[in-house]
């Protein structure tokens, strides 16, 4: 049997690669090989599922009150598997409803900073010049002023709201990937390829979308997955400080609030919410990891 090095293995697969393979499936390839990113994307993916679909399959809405079982205990077998809470109302159903929230603006908070940002990065640093200074100039005042001052200052215009929250998480995070975007854009706009373009008769804009904005894909991407995580983050931490989402809707960082507040008399209500948040923040951080590892293998 030959004793051939396992690290030389793997390079001779990443070298047998079909020559003709696109960059993405070439990195997704290479994430599937990575067993605990991929087993934590399907485990985020059923934790997803969950709060989106779980709540269909209850005979009751979110506010029903079951007032032969207020504070029922943890029983598999019932018709409230892991209890209710001190107004009767089924604890599971909560958190899976709390779980749309919080996903829902983690992914769509995400997706709308990532989009605001590259775009605004990439035609600063494709661009240059005075408009580039101003842009960025702009950039380090924002950054400059303190996240919950504008929490709160955009609270006051929009109302607390989900609408609100999610406002005042994409008004700060949009930030970071305008920085990198830009990065990018000014490494790429004397490439040969953009002064190929550029010769053909493209316009400015034509060549930020056709060109910079997807060759800046690979660390778009990469930060996309670590910026769903922040946003979930902090999503739960305005909630839980009561910023966020207001009742009678509720999200995993309201739910660990009022959790928080009943920690001595039922510790249901801080566990399960907060069990729910830990295991997607895991999922998320190690998707993250192997989304790294596959569009830059030089990383591992």
């Amino acid at each position: 049997m030959s004793d051939v090095p396992a690290g030389t293995i793997e390079a001779t697969l990443e070298r047998a690669e079909q020559p003709g393979l696109s960059p993405i499936r070439a990195s997704w390839r290479r994430f599937c090989r990575n067993r605990l990113a991929l087993g934590s994307l399907v485990i985020l993916g059923l934790i997803a599922l969950l709060c989106f679909a779980g709540p269909l399959f209850f005979p009751y809405g979110v506010e029903d009150a079951d007032f032969e079982n207020i504070s029922a205990p943890v029983n598999l077998f019932s018709a409230h598997p892991f209890g209710t809470d001190d107004f009767g109302r089924d604890l599971l159903l909560r958190v899976l409803d709390g779980g749309r929230v919080s996903l829902a603006v983690g992914f769509v908070g995400a997706l709308a900073a990532v989009f605001i940002g590259v775009i605004y990065g990439a035609t600063s640093g494709y661009v240059g010049g005075l408009l580039d200074n101003v842009l960025m100039r702009t950039v380090d005042v924002l950054y400059g002023i303190p996240y919950f001052f504008l929490v709160v200052l955009i609270n006051l215009l929009v109302g607390r709201t989900t609408a609100g929250l999610f406002v005042s998480i994409v008004v700060v995070l949009w930030l970071t990937p305008a920085v990198i975007a830009r990065g990018q854009a000014v490494s790429l706009r004397h490439r040969e390829f953009v002064d190929a373009a550029r010769a053909g008769g493209m316009t400015e804009w034509q060549i930020i979308l056709q060109h910079i904005v997807p060759n800046s894909l690979n660390v778009v991407i990469v930060y996309s997955s670590l910026l769903v995580l922040e946003v979930i983050i902090t999503e739960s931490f305005l909630s839980f400080l009561g910023l966020g989402v207001q009742a009678p809707a509720s999200s995993w960082g309201s739910l660990i609030d009022a959790g928080a507040r009943s920690i001595e008399t039922d510790l249901r209500l801080l566990l399960l919410p907060g069990g729910f948040l830990v295991a997607t923040l895991f999922c998320l951080n190690f998707v993250a990891d192997g989304l790294r590892d596959a569009f830059d293998p030089n990383e591992r």
